[in-house]
């Protein structure tokens, strides 16, 4: 990798590291606010009760449930964005790829949500362990997944999952809608194939290639290329 490719890959992780961390605090702040405002609730039910009034326990039932559903969120949202910031301590680590996708997909639900396209995983139950750069795998797969959201129109609907094979992995983000070509300015498709090529792994297919709806990408078991002693771990 050259000296401009290795600028380029550190500048575009540490973006896409604070667009994760930054996506994530903002979740977590709309969490504390719905909590706030439960809370100003729950407030105003206790008081009618020291008016003389009858407190409406089914309403207190009500709002404590909203509450833990929020809170219950909220504990998701810190484990999710705690397990991807340690995904940066080790350059090569050995990971559960399905974990890795779940998370990706966990992280990429508020750009869909703002794009306004419905993300949906087809991650199987199926496991595999690969040893690899974890955060490098994860930045990819977002790659595709927000170039499918941008080019989102009609039906506005991305879909994501993966197959296991002897030599390693293969993961498929596939819109219901036709993905136009990167843009030649920020030239995603480029990087992310400098991500692939760290990785080890390939773009099977992308925009321009039949279908014109889906990445497909390959990646193997380890950095060097797989071994035929490897299994696959059954989850």
């Amino acid at each position: 990798m050259s000296g401009s490719q290795s600028r380029r890959k550190r500048n575009e992780s540490l973006a896409f590291f604070g667009t994760m961390i930054a996506g994530q605090s903002h979740e977590l702040t709309n969490v504390l606010n719905i909590i706030s405002e439960l809370a100003g609730l729950q407030h105003d039910l206790l008081k009618a009760g020291d008016d003389d009034r009858p407190v409406d326990l089914s309403r207190l039932q009500e709002v404590a449930s909203r509450i833990k559903n929020q809170v219950d969120r909220g504990e998701t949202i810190i484990r999710n964005t705690n397990q991807f910031a340690h995904s940066v301590d080790l350059p090569v680590a050995v990971f559960d790829l399905k974990e890795a996708i779940d998370r990706v997909l966990f992280l990429a639900e508020r750009s869909a949500r703002l794009a306004q396209v419905e993300l949906i995983s087809r991650v199987p139950e199926e496991s595999m362990a690969l040893e690899n750069n974890p955060f490098s795998l994860q930045q990819a797969v977002f790659i595709c997944i927000d170039l499918a959201l941008r080019s989102a129109t009609d039906e506005r609907r991305v879909t994501v999952g993966y197959s296991l094979g002897e030599d390693g992995a293969e993961i498929r983000i596939v819109s219901a809608d036709t993905v136009s070509h990167d843009d030649p300015v920020t030239d995603k498709l480029g990087f992310l194939g400098l991500l692939l090529a760290d990785l080890g792994g390939v773009l099977v297919k992308g925009p321009g290639e039949e279908p014109h709806n889906a990445f497909v990408l390959h990646l193997p078991l380890h950095p060097g290329g797989s071994s035929a002693s490897d299994e696959p771990v059954r989850g």
